[in-house]
């Protein structure tokens, strides 16, 4: 660059005053570099460690936080399977011995065992939508992201509707237990 500069000089072009650059290049070129202290160094190496450590520990939460969730998810799941799915079974249950006593009462018990087994159906669709919208998930294209969290969101609405389905088969059932008396 100094040669350059030079150059143009020579040329006659003082325009950019070339001695002032040239004498301010002489002197950078002459300067030393300036070496960090062992005390820097070791201070760089700290920062740098806690950086990193900071770091780990953050995604290490973040994956601890994931796999809660994910744990969380499929506990309601198999509650939900079990509540309606184990009202579905003992409502049989006594459905076929009370079709043996009191076979005019069977219809109106049979109709309390829709709730249930809507509810069933309900969360059997979550299960298979929760895999799905991970699926989704861990696609690199956005709008499958996107489609993912919509599973997601979906998969949150039929898991509340399997408990709303539990709550009113038991409302139906609890009518019905009582007008049974």
């Amino acid at each position: 660059m100094k040669s350059m500069i030079e150059d143009i000089k020579s040329k006659g072009t003082a325009a950019i005053y070339c001695d002032n650059l040239i004498a301010y290049l002489t002197e950078v070129e002459n300067s030393p570099e300036i070496e960090p202290t062992p005390i820097e160094i070791e201070k760089y190496k700290a920062d740098l460690q806690n950086w990193i450590e900071t770091n780990k520990l953050a995604h290490e939460s973040n994956l601890e936080m994931f796999r809660s969730v994910i744990s969380s998810g499929q506990n309601a799941i198999k509650s939900s399977f079990l509540l309606n799915g184990g009202a579905s079974v003992a409502l049989l249950a006594f459905i076929s011995h009370l079709a043996q006593f009191q076979p005019n009462k069977v219809a109106a018990f049979g109709h309390c065992l829709l709730p249930f087994t809507l509810g069933v159906l309900a969360i059997s669709v979550t299960s298979g939508f929760t895999y799905l919208s991970q699926w989704l998930y861990d696609s690199p294209n956005a709008s499958a992201r996107k489609a993912g969290f919509i599973f997601n969101i979906l998969c949150i609405i039929l898991g509340l509707a399997s408990y709303a389905f539990f709550t009113w088969g038991l409302f139906i059932a609890q009518g019905l237990f009582t007008s049974y008396a």
